[in-house]
C-alpha cells in the first residue's frame, strides 16, 4: 500500500492540473480583495464609480460585515461554510480516480497490486494530502492578501484557526471516502462530482434532520458535511477559544450541534464505512 500510495502522491504533484487549479482560486482572491478594498475605501470608490464599476447596497453592507471579521472568520466562511473545500475534494478526487479507469491505467496498477482494498486506501491517502494541500496553500495566500491589502482586520485565537484547520481537514476524509464509493460505482466524473458535491453540501443530513426535527432529534451532527459547514468551532462562530469553551466544544451536545469529539468519531466511523464499501464494490465490478 506504501508503495501504491508514493506512486500516487507523485503522479499528483506532477500533474499540472493541480497547480493550474490553484492558480485559479488564487486569481479568484486577489480579484476580491481588490474589490473589498476599493469599497472599504471612500476616495477609491469614488475613483472606481468614475472608471465604470457599480457597487449596490448589498456589496457595501457585505463590505462592512467583513471590516468587522476577523481573518479567521474570513477564512472559515471562504473554506467550510461556503462549501468550497467539499466542492473541492468532491470535484478533484472524482477527476482524479476516475482517470485511471478512463485511461486503462488500473490495469498497470492491479497487474502489480492486485488487492483491491491497497488502491483504495492509497486513493484516499493521496486525496487527504491534496485536501491539506488546498487548505493550506488558500489559508497562507489568503493571510498574506490581507497583509499586502493593508487589512486591520485581527487574526484572532491561533488555537481556534489551528483547531478549525484539523477538524475541518479530518471531516473531508469520509466527504473522500464517499467520492471514492460513487467512483467505483460509476466510473464517470461527472457523475461521481456531482452526487458527491450534493451529499457534501448536506443534502442527505438536511433532509433526515429535517424529518427528525419533528420529534425533537437532531441527527445532523452525526454527518460530516454538518461538521463543514455549520458547526460553531468550524463556521467562525466565535473566533477564540478558553478552556472553558474548549471544553464545551469537546463534549457538548446542545440543540442542533455536536462537540468536536462526536464530529471528528462520526467522521473516521463514516470513512471506515465508505472504504469498506468501496472495496467491495470494486471487487465485484471489473477493474476497467
Amino acid at each position: 500500500m506504501l508503495n501504491l500510495l508514493r506512486m500516487e502522491i507523485r503522479k499528483l504533484f506532477r500533474d499540472k492540473g493541480l497547480y493550474i487549479t490553484m492558480a485559479v482560486f488564487f486569481c479568484i482572491l486577489v480579484i476580491a480583495f481588490v474589490t473589498l478594498k476599493l469599497m472599504s475605501s471612500s476616495s477609491l470608490m469614488e475613483w472606481a464609480i468614475d472608471n465604470g464599476f457599480e457597487f449596490s447596497v448589498q456589496d457595501q453592507a457585505d463590505t462592512q460585515e467583513f471590516l468587522n471579521s476577523t481573518q479567521i472568520d474570513f477564512l472559515s466562511n471562504l473554506l467550510f461554510s461556503g462549501g468550497l473545500m467539499a466542492a473541492l475534494a468532491g470535484i478533484t478526487s472524482s477527476i482524479l480516480t476516475c482517470s485511471d479507469f478512463a485511461t486503462g491505467f488500473s490495469k498497470n496498477i492491479f497487474s502489480y497490486y492486485p488487492d483491491r482494498k491497497s488502491y483504495i486506501m492509497a486513493k484516499l491517502g493521496c486525496h487527504c494530502i491534496m485536501n491539506g494541500f488546498f487548505m493550506v496553500s488558500l489559508t497562507l495566500f489568503t493571510l498574506i492578501l490581507f497583509l499586502l491589502m493593508g487589512f486591520s482586520n485581527p487574526l484572532g485565537d491561533p488555537l481556534h484557526l489551528l483547531l478549525m484547520l484539523t477538524v475541518g481537514w479530518i471531516a473531508l476524509i469520509p466527504i473522500s471516502a464517499q467520492n471514492l464509493l460513487f467512483c467505483m460505482l460509476t466510473r464517470n466524473p461527472v457523475i461521481s462530482s456531482i452526487l458527491s458535491v450534493c451529499c457534501g453540501m448536506g443534502v442527505v443530513a438536511g433532509t433526515l434532520n429535517l424529518f427528525t426535527g419533528f420529534f425533537g432529534i437532531q441527527i445532523a451532527p452525526l454527518f460530516p458535511p454538518y461538521l463543514l459547514m455549520n458547526a460553531p468551532f468550524i463556521s467562525g462562530a466565535g473566533s477564540s477559544l478558553t478552556i472553558t469553551s474548549l471544553t464545551t466544544n469537546l463534549l457538548a451536545v446542545g440543540a442542533g450541534t455536536g462537540g468536536i469529539l462526536l464530529s471528528v468519531f462520526a467522521s473516521l466511523l463514516w470513512s471506515v464505512f465508505y472504504i469498506w464499501a468501496a472495496g467491495k464494490v470494486l471487487e465485484k465490478k471489473d477493474i476497467c
